[in-house]
Formats: C-alpha cells, structure tokens, sequence
C-alpha cells in the first residue's frame, strides 16, 4: 500500500471518529435541552406550599386545582358555587400572598352606581365587566366595550389598576 493510500485512510479515520464524536456531543446537548425543558414545565405546574397553603386558607371550600404560572405569579381557578358556577381565577405571587382574584361579572350584579357611570359618562351598554379583588385595594370592576376599557370602584369611581 502506498503512503498516499495511508494517509487517506487516517484521514477517512478521523473525519469518521470526528462525525461519531459530533453525533454524540448533539445527543447530549439535546438530552440536556430536554432535562431543562421538562423541569421548567414541571416546576411551574406545581405550586409552592406557601402557595397552595395560602389558597386554602382563603377558599376552604375549594380543593383539587390545577396551577401554572402566568405573568410570574402563580394562577389557578375554581368555579364559586355561590355565584352561578362562575369561574373565579385566582393569582399568588411566590410567596403565596394572594395578589387578586377576578371573575366575570353580569351587568345586573354591578353595583347602581357603576351602571349608571357605564351610561351616563361612556354611553356605554353593550360591555363586558369583570369583578376584581385585590387585597391591597379592595374590589374594583374592569368595564370593556371595543377597543376601551375603565376600572371601577362599587361608587362608580374611576380608578387605577
């Protein structure tokens, strides 16, 4: 065999051992990738015990919810059977203090004052509004019509969100 055959033949060696050693190394990557990608998913559909502690504290009567993570606070929601079944979502930050809670609301459970400031001030009917309590600010309602929206107080005030 003549030197030119050799050296070819430990070039088609390496670059053989070179494309094995690269298939390998993207086998790891991708085993790794998929580790990271499973543990987020994972970490972030199981709640903190402060958290889930917390939830049921405030709704005893509530069990069995499912969580995820929105917006870095800790969301789940429940159907409040005092209220027609309406759906009730509900927010933690991570420390399990609750953060607000918000449901859709009929026109006919808004308070006077609000429905009025919907007609009067925004000549407003056709709306959608949502009930939102918050710890630090009490209850207020989110009133949206077309590409508006306003926050209400119970008095019919507008306030900040």
């Amino acid at each position: 065999m003549s030197r030119a055959h050799k050296t070819v033949g430990v070039i088609l060696a390496m670059f053989t051992q070179m494309f094995i050693m690269k298939k390998i190394f993207f086998l790891i990557v991708a085993c790794a990738f998929g580790t990271m990608v499973f543990a987020q998913y994972h970490e972030h559909k199981h709640a903190p015990e402060s958290v889930r502690n917390s939830y049921q504290k405030d709704y005893p009567d509530y069990k069995g919810t499912a969580w995820d993570m929105k917006n870095n606070q800790w969301h789940t929601r429940y159907k409040d059977k005092d209220h027609e079944n309406r759906y009730v979502d509900v927010y933690y930050d991570k420390d399990g203090r609750r953060v607000q809670s918000r449901s859709k609301w009929d026109h006919n459970d808004l308070p006077e004052a609000v429905r009025d400031r919907m007609r009067k001030k925004y000549h407003a009917s056709d709306y959608n509004a949502y009930r939102i309590d918050r710890p630090e600010q009490g209850i207020f309602f989110q009133l949206s019509w077309g590409n508006k929206k306003v926050y209400l107080d119970e008095h019919g005030n507008e306030v900040r969100y």
